[in-house]
């Protein structure tokens, strides 16, 4: 093989990269890296949001004492607004009683996505709880759906995580 030379490595490079890429957008925009996919399709548009605008999209209130909040709000194609706090489990049912008096809630079956599966030491009355709010009337800018997940912590905490739909 005298007289040939080999390809550069950067030549290489600069003649794959469009393969890739054209590659990427073939099997489509689910199996390109979350920055990618996000930005270049449109159908993601998370952002942080206040917990307490959060809970209000969900028709509901942030309680008296919640802390670690963490909120996103996406509006493509419809509003989902998904967030998480901690707040003592002293407060849960008055919490829960005074922002959704007209929760549903589930036991071991139909659980919401949302909720994790009950294991041996689920105990409602400890502080796990797995709750749906379905609103009647569709209110344009708020929730028609709302998942609530309690989940007793160590000490006298409860994590609360929630997802709540316009659509």
């Amino acid at each position: 093989m005298a007289g040939r030379t080999r390809p550069s490595r950067l030549a290489v490079v600069a003649l794959a990269a469009p393969l890739v890429i054209g590659s990427a957008w073939l099997v489509g925009p689910e199996l390109v890296p979350d920055g990618w996919a996000n930005h270049s399709d449109g159908r993601e548009d998370k952002r942080g949001t206040d917990c307490a605008q959060a809970l209000q999209f969900a028709r509901g209130s942030l309680p008296e004492g919640a802390r670690g909040g963490r909120c996103e709000r996406a509006d493509r194609p419809d509003t989902t607004v998904t967030g998480s706090f901690r707040m003592n489990r002293a407060g849960l049912e008055t919490w829960l009683a005074a922002a959704f008096p007209q929760a549903q809630e589930h036991g071991r079956r139909g659980r919401p996505a949302l909720c994790p599966e009950p294991g041996p030491g689920y105990d409602p009355e400890a502080g796990d709880r797995c709750i749906t709010v379905d609103h009647p009337d569709a209110v344009p800018g708020l929730a028609r759906r709302v998942e609530i997940s309690a989940e007793q912590q160590a000490g006298y905490d409860v994590l609360i995580r929630f997802v709540a739909h316009e659509g």
